[in-house]
């Protein structure tokens, strides 16, 4: 699975969680910490294994429960066009 940030959403760091700005609609998403380590591991190219690992190494859970949640977040994500 191949993900991209598309050239219509823009994000930021703030403190304690992401922005997101999607120029098409002008509306604001935050993400949480959590979200906020899934998108930046998309923006740095990351396959979702190697997304898995990584929040497996730092979060206390099963790896299919971070595994499912990964990959609702990014349904989720591209149902919003916030994903391609």
């Amino acid at each position: 699975m191949t993900l991209s940030i598309p050239d219509h959403v823009s994000w930021q760091n703030v403190p304690g969680e992401l922005a997101l700005f999607d120029l098409r609609d002008g509306r604001y998403h935050a993400l949480n910490g959590t979200a906020a380590e899934i998108w930046r591991a998309i923006a740095a190219g990351q396959s979702l294994s190697e997304i898995v690992i990584g929040l497996r190494a730092r979060h206390d859970a099963p790896e299919g429960e971070i595994e499912k949640a990964v990959k609702e977040f990014i349904a989720a994500a591209r149902s919003k066009g916030l994903l391609a």
